[in-house]
């Protein structure tokens, strides 16, 4: 038979002959067992070395797929918002354990359903990532600051001691920190996005505070009784967060709700509680009573956490947010007498507050500690101690996630530990990350005050709570090293940053001068005494009357 035509710009197939086919199948077969093998020879550690020719190629066909201009972002918002409320609401020490993979929770799992739409939504149009550029151009002070950790955090990587391990952490720090941060940035300057996201979270912390009042009156984590078998991944970990974890001297049990330590549980609850704030200002009828006892409870298991973090986040939201309020109402209408009288009186006000903390006992220990609280402020000097010759060692940082080792303090239970996320930044990143951190997350306090001073709509307004609890985050990393409420921080970051641009588009931009107005004569006498114009006139020249010669 003849061989059909091929049109253009089709040509014909050319099949592989059986010698290329069988050097292909058996390359593909080595392939394979070397892969086997390396998984099964390789510690943890080192198990991400042979996926990296792969993840090579898979980011090569990322990068060469086709633009496809403006995306719909709205399915990745959606998973976005599950994964900011499982973060506390479920443990993440409760999971499946499958063989071959890291434990498998619904936190991860949504986790990685955003990382994977948003990987390709990044690598399919132009449009967003421009879109979320421009946002984050809105705070270019914060911008540069955003950058310059990421780009420390970075550099670390060259003096690592365990380059892998560091490679591996500093992947999922690209997740939990830096993405993260862009898609608040994103989703924050979404008219509606940020009011139903605070909902969800205030809910989720009444929840847990709800939980956690429970945990206290049984004094135990009551539900680790019921967990299924195949959920106890780790029953030495369980064995930990089973005890009571009371200071040393005391036998006082501390609520750690549905995380791990009452210290990760205290610093999760003063970042929301501010938020708690503003949706009771903004409540109404049945809701009103129901954040009211909502507030109540958040408040009791703040304090059953027995942890000074919670109590500094309880002050310094009752002290800054009303001062924000009545400051701005005052400025608003500065005939108030309410308002103004709200701000005159204000540092009577701070005052008595510092007395009661100074001189009242139960608020002193609460807020500044007691003599059960001296054995981990020693700790934390010892730590202070220990570390800074190991930082002047190694200015640019010892690598990601290599403080604990580096430093190598051992606690009582024989644990390597450090009670102070500075010490760690010092020590992993180096001496430039740390007043780039600290900056990081406490200039929101400021650009929170524009927004709230400047703001036209109650979304615009989360400003002020978002700031504050930012800011009460970055006072309790002073007393605490955990990265577990990082992410949390980041994206509450990024929203400031959103709520910047979303102002910033709704100020009337320049008036621009046309080429006509440029070649109009430009005069500059009173109309009264234009040529022509009668005397307190403003129109034409009189009918009958000939125009007078310039």
């Amino acid at each position: 038979m003849a061989k059909a035509d091929v049109l253009q710009p089709y040509v014909r197939r050319s099949d592989p002959g059986p010698i290329t086919r069988f050097m292909v199948g058996a390359g593909l077969i080595a392939l394979a067992a070397f892969y086997g093998l390396m998984c099964s020879i390789l510690p943890m550690q080192l198990i991400m070395m042979p996926a990296v020719p792969i993840m090579l190629v898979a980011a090569m066909c990322l990068w060469m797929l086709p633009d496809i201009g403006e995306i719909d972002t709205r399915r990745i918002g959606a998973w976005l918002m599950w994964f900011l409320a499982l973060f506390a609401l479920w443990p993440n020490y409760v999971a499946f354990d499958l063989p071959g993979l890291p434990w498998m929770t619904p936190v991860r799992i949504s986790l990685g359903i955003v990382v994977l739409l948003t990987v390709l939504g990044m690598s399919m149009s132009q449009w967003w990532r421009q879109q979320i550029w421009q946002r984050m151009a809105a705070a270019p002070v914060l911008n540069r600051l955003f950058w310059a950790f990421w780009a420390c955090t970075t550099l670390s990587l060259v003096f690592s001691t365990s380059p892998s391990f560091s490679l591996n952490k500093y992947i999922n720090n690209q997740i939990y920190w830096t993405m993260l941060f862009g898609l608040a940035v994103w989703f924050g300057s979404r008219p509606g996005y940020l009011t139903k996201l605070t909902r969800l979270l205030v809910g989720v912390m009444f929840l847990t505070a709800v939980i956690g009042i429970y945990e206290a009156y049984r004094l135990s984590v009551f539900w680790l009784e019921y967990l299924p078998p195949f959920l106890q991944v780790d029953p030495e970990f369980l064995g930990r967060v089973a005890k009571s974890q009371s200071r040393a001297g005391t036998d006082v049990y501390r609520v750690r709700g549905t995380m791990a330590v009452s210290l990760y549980f205290a610093e999760y609850l003063a970042m929301v509680f501010p938020l708690v704030w503003f949706h009771l200002a903004e409540a109404k009828g049945v809701r009103k009573w129901l954040m009211i006892a909502g507030a109540m409870a958040a408040i009791v298991v703040m304090y059953e956490t027995n942890a000074r973090s919670a109590m500094v986040g309880i002050l310094l939201t009752a002290v800054l947010y009303p001062f924000f309020i009545v400051w701005r109402a005052r400025q608003r209408n500065p005939t108030s007498v309410t308002s103004s009288a709200g701000v005159f009186s204000y540092p009577i006000a701070m005052v008595i507050v510092a007395l009661l903390v100074i001189f009242w006992r139960r608020a002193h220990v609460m807020i500044l500690g007691g003599g059960q609280h001296q054995a981990s402020s020693d700790a934390r000097g010892a730590q202070w101690a220990m570390g800074w010759p190991k930082v002047f060692s190694h200015p640019l940082g010892h690598g990601v996630s290599r403080s604990g080792e580096v430093l190598g303090y051992v606690n009582l239970d024989g644990e390597l530990t450090i009670d102070t996320f500075y010490l760690s930044i010092l020590l992993d990143y180096g001496l430039i990350a740390l007043p780039v951190f600290i900056a990081l997350f406490g200039l929101p306090m400021w650009y929170g005050y524009k927004v709230y001073m400047k703001s036209r709509s109650s979304e615009e307004d989360l400003a002020v709570p978002l700031a504050i609890g930012l800011f009460n985050f970055v006072t309790i990393k002073a007393v605490l090293s955990s990265e577990g409420n990082i992410p949390l921080a980041f994206a509450m970051l990024g929203f400031i940053v959103a709520l910047m641009w979303r102002q910033q588009q709704e100020q009337p931009a320049p008036a621009i001068a046309t080429d006509a107005d440029a070649r109009a004569p430009v005069d500059a006498a009173p109309a009264a005494r234009r040529p022509g114009n009668r005397a307190g006139g403003s129109g034409p020249s009189a009918p009958g009357m000939a125009p007078q010669p310039a």
